[in-house]
């Protein structure tokens, strides 16, 4: 006999011979208790009638639970019932009801001793490790089609007996389980160690297989899909979400998960953050996505460098020079909003500039500039001047409009060091930086650009030439306003790496609307060369 603690068999026998048929019902191994049944007084105790009488003064009901009724709504209990209280309240059921109700363990051994081969089943069905048909074939000495048939035979045995009143306590305790457990949990977890403690591994095992559970690696699953199907639910609750509190969550969920396990689940997908709280911020996409989750979180305009601090990984430049159709920088300071907030949008004072003339039908006033670019963008009145003054408009009093010819008129080039006669064009002379090697543009003077046939606005991608060949692309542009007075050369980097240029190196650029030309130093016409020797241009360089 198994699982009986200290109850032996002598003392069995001896209930047994004692054993007086009466009216309250028990089971046989309650039999040693059977004169704590039949006790006429259950409550004899002088201290339980006075906790009694305290629980009457609440309630007109003379039933147990209007005592714990009264013991539950949180009224202060009078020292003197405390006592009485607690020994109604430590009274064994049984001896209230006559009726005892084995353990959930010891159902749970009653269940499987209904198996024709328990041990096999349990090895087979019930073990966290479970062994192959062949393993069990081998160490039993029966082929493995043989094992099959036998755990397939005591399955239906003890399934059809979980139907039955008498293993009604272990449905209870299956349902249970899966309320605590959940689809999906960690094998470790707390709640788990405490189903084992109770039960003890064996028994634990039998119950999570009653359940439906099954191992999967560290976890226990309810079915095989456990996990596809938990993504599924996850991803249905959270829908085009980008902010979410993780008790909203849950709750909408269709199907069981502890809340631990879920918010989990969500995280290790790496699209999510906790940022405390009780709340998920959705955390894929580029840069400039988090940019725009992090300024509706803040709800006030960021700069850059602000973001990238609140972001924690990414470059400043990737949000100065990239803000797409929800985003727009607002002042010089770069800060960025959303365009949804309705902030004016800041391009830059050209462009700003254009925009003013633009709306008034060709003119703008010149003070109202000024105040609004110095107000809503912080820019300075000098610089606002400077752009007007130096930009294709033409300034009358407080108005200030487009020319009516944007072209260029280029003064004489010929008596400039840097500028070189090459064929009918006009080269420029550069000593090449390590900037330029890293990409930066080459600021072509632009009397030069405008020799060649290049106009203000242009903004042009055009064939780097070398001797007669195509060897890469180049950039032209040149800006309205910009008060530099050069046009951008970019976009040769590579061509130059090509051409076995390094920093320090001299070379010739010849721009025009048709191409770009590159001329290495023993190309081009040597009375044009620089008089700055080697030594000391590449010391200005810092190179050695």
């Amino acid at each position: 006999m198994r699982n009986i603690g200290d109850l032996t068999v002598g003392r069995i026998n001896e209930a047994l011979n004692n054993y007086l048929p009466e009216n309250i019902q028990y089971s046989k191994i309650d039999e040693p208790l059977q004169s704590e049944y039949r006790t006429e007084a259950i409550l004899p105790d002088p201290e339980t009638h006075i906790a009694i009488e305290w629980a009457r003064v609440f309630t007109d009901d003379d039933t147990l639970g209007s005592l714990l009724q009264a013991h539950q709504n949180g009224i202060d209990i009078p020292l003197e019932v405390t006592t009485g209280m607690d020994i109604i309240l430590a009274i064994p059921i049984p001896k209230l009801s006559g009726y005892h109700v084995p353990l959930l363990g010891d159902l749970i051994d009653e269940l499987i001793a209904e198996a024709g081969d328990s041990d096999l089943f349990v090895a087979r069905e019930c073990s966290q490790h479970t062994p192959t048909l062949e393993e069990l074939g081998a160490s039993r000495n029966r082929t493995r089609e043989r094992i099959r048939q036998i755990v397939a035979r005591d399955t239906k045995i003890i399934r059809e007996a979980l139907t039955t009143e008498r293993f009604q306590s272990i449905r209870w305790a299956a349902e249970q389980l899966r309320i605590e457990l959940g689809i999906l949990i960690p094998i470790d977890h707390g709640c788990i160690k405490r189903w084992r403690e109770r039960l003890g591994e064996e028994r634990f095992e039998i119950l999570r297989w009653v359940a439906g559970y099954v191992h999967d690696s560290t976890s226990l699953i309810l079915g095989k899909k456990a996990r596809s199907e938990l993504k599924q639910a996850l991803n249905d609750a959270i829908g085009d979400k980008w902010l979410i509190e993780t008790k909203d969550l849950i709750t909408s969920l269709d199907i069981l998960v502890r809340p631990e396990i879920a918010l989990g689940f969500v995280l290790e997908t790496g699209q999510w953050r906790d940022i405390g709280d009780g709340w998920l911020l959705r955390w894929d996409g580029a840069i400039q996505h988090k940019a725009e989750r992090v300024l509706r979180l803040a709800c006030r305009p960021m700069t850059p460098d602000e973001l990238v601090d609140a972001i924690g990984h990414g470059s400043v430049g990737s949000l100065k020079n990239q803000h797409g159709s929800t985003l727009i920088r607002i002042d010089k300071e770069l800060r960025l909003a959303l365009r949804e907030w309705g902030y004016e949008e800041y391009e830059g004072i050209t462009t700003e500039i254009e925009q003013r003339i633009d709306r008034g039908g060709g003119v703008a006033s010149v003070s109202a500039i000024l105040e609004e670019f110095v107000s809503a963008f912080g820019v300075k009145e000098g610089s606002v001047r400077a752009y007007l003054e130096a930009g294709p408009y033409t300034i009358s009093g407080d108005e200030v409009r487009h020319l009516a010819n944007r072209g260029y008129t280029p003064s004489n080039v010929s008596g400039r060091r840097h500028a070189i006669r090459i064929g009918d064009k006009w080269g420029q002379r550069f000593t090449v930086s390590d900037a330029n090697m890293r990409g930066y543009s080459f600021d072509l003077d632009r009397d030069i650009a405008a020799h060649n046939g290049l106009q203000p606005d242009d903004s042009l991608v055009v064939p780097a030439i070398h001797a007669d060949t195509v060897v890469g692309e180049a950039s032209l542009i040149w800006r309205l306003t910009y008060l530099r007075g050069t046009v951008d050369v970019g976009r040769l980097s590579s061509v130059l790496k090509g051409l076995g240029v390094d920093a320090g190196d001299e070379i010739v650029i010849v721009a025009t609307p048709e191409s770009c030309a590159v001329l290495l130093d023993s190309e081009t016409p040597q009375q044009r060369r620089s008089t700055v020797s080697d030594d000391i241009r590449r010391s200005l360089l810092g190179r050695q």
